[in-house]
Order: C-alpha cells, then structure tokens, then sequence
C-alpha cells in the first residue's frame, strides 16, 4: 500500500471515530432496602457496584437508611466520576424512603432536582425529578419514582400531571419516568397502562411482557416510559438485566435475591439528536 492510501485509509478511520455516535446509557433500579444492612455485605455490593457502574445514569428506589453513611461509603467504590443527588425521606408512616440517582459527570451535569409537591397527597412517597444537562444536545428530566402497591391504581394514574408539572417548570419536552411502579400482578392491571400513556404521547421502552423481578412469578413492576419528544434520541436498545446470570453467582456465597428482589431496566440515549 502506497504512502498516500495508508494516509487516506488512516483518516477514513479517524473520520469514522470521531462521527461515532456517543450515548448514555440510564438505569432504574429498586435495590431493595438499601441500607447498613446490605452496605455490611460484600458479596452483595460488589454486584451492585458491578452493575451501577455500567450506567451513565441510575434512579434507585428504596433507600431505607436514616442516616448517610451506607450512600456515602457505596458512593466511594464507584469510579470517581460518579456523582449522585437524593432526595428527602418520603413516606406517611414509620417506613420511609429516599430516591437516589447516581450519574457520571463527565457525561452529565445536574441543572436542578426538586420533589413532586402532591397538593392532593396522592403519593405514599412524592417522585423525585432531576433535570440533567448533557455535554451535547440532549438535555432531559428524570422523574424516579417507587409506587405504592395499595394505591398503584391512583398513583399511576396521576404520573402524567407529574410530567407536565416538571415540563413547564423547567420548559424541557424531553420525559424520562422510571422506577418501580408495582405495574402488574396483584397491584394493577397492565393493560390499562395505556390508557395512562397512550402511544402518541409517550413510549413505554419496558412493555408488558418482560419480567423484572427475582421471585418465580413474572410481573412487569419496573418501567422507562418516555415523552414523544424523547423518542429521536432513543437508540431502541433498552433491557432487563439479570444480574444472577450475568455475573456468574456461582462465585458467589450469597443469592440473588440478596442483592434485590427486582432487576434493573434500561434505555440508551443518543447525546446528538435533541432538536427541542
């Protein structure tokens, strides 16, 4: 090959890089009681650290711990780019709850986070949404939410005011509502799900036929749902990830359902293709 076609060659690969399409990619996932319990198990957080750091973001439900240390001390064996933001504990009763979402800041900045004010105190625990701000064009809001599985009916019904409120607060179009919505089984009937967001406004990316729990039985409780102004800067790819299965837990002393008793789910994003 000639001087000039080893040149030429070379700058079709370079060209080829540097039009590659950047992405991120966001996570929700119940951990299921997160606390000092499960932070004394490392076994377990090994596997959560394992799976947190395959994602650009992560909306993580059930945090139980009154005090910091168990998110500080997770937070400190995730690469150093990770960063998170979390919002108050949230519950009528004795139980209560925080959302935490962990993203990595060398693809995202956090404009603004605030929780859902619930004049009408419909929700056990008030979502928390973040508005975040890649270094390209796609900039978008994350509502992460745990729903209540005695009031799913209610609770789910009342998410699309939700993302209205959060649109027109931060006049961004671009929706993403995740997190454990209890969406199935005993607690809600599927198949109204689009009746509550219906096709030409939003895209359900998790649909009912995946299972994203542990347990023997298969139910549809985790969802990505986005607004329809989002979908130019989905890549399709999305998924349930079966942690037992993908890292090899027959290394491993503990079960999986020490871990979480649900799978995370997750959607890819292009950084380059917002035009709102």
């Amino acid at each position: 090959m000639s001087v000039i076609k080893r040149f030429a060659a070379a700058c079709l690969i370079l060209l080829i890089f540097s039009c590659a399409t950047e992405t991120i990619k966001i996570y929700s996932f119940n951990i299921q009681i997160f606390g000092v319990s499960k932070m004394s198990k490392p076994e377990v957080v090994d596997v959560l650290v394992k799976i947190i750091s395959g994602a650009d973001v992560t909306a993580v439900q059930e945090v139980r711990s009154a005090g910091a240390d168990p998110v500080t001390q997770f937070m400190s064996l995730l690469p150093p780019a990770y960063r998170h933001v979390i919002g108050p504990r949230e519950g009528r009763g004795r139980s209560k709850e925080q959302y935490w979402v962990i993203y990595n800041s060398e693809k995202l900045t956090v404009r603004d986070c605030a929780v859902w004010p619930d004049p009408d105190d419909i929700f056990e625990r008030n979502p928390f949404a973040v508005y975040f701000q890649t270094k390209d064009k796609f900039d978008f809001i994350l509502i992460n939410n745990h729903i209540q599985p005695s009031a799913a009916a209610a609770e789910i019904e009342a998410l699309p005011g939700l993302v209205s409120y959060f649109q027109e607060l931060w006049n961004e179009p671009d929706v993403l509502v995740a997190g454990d919505f209890n969406a199935d089984g005993a607690y809600y009937d599927e198949s109204l799900l689009e009746t509550i967001f219906p096709k030409e406004k939003y895209l359900t990316v998790i649909t009912n036929e995946y299972d994203t729990t542990v347990a023997e039985s298969e139910n549809t409780y985790d969802r990505i749902i986005i607004t329809s102004s989002a979908r130019e800067d989905f890549t399709g790819k999305f998924g349930v990830i079966r942690f037992h299965e993908v890292y090899e837990f027959s290394r491993y002393a503990i079960t999986p359902k020490e871990v979480s008793d649900h799978y995370p789910v997750w959607a890819e994003f292009r950084l380059d293709k917002d035009t709102d």
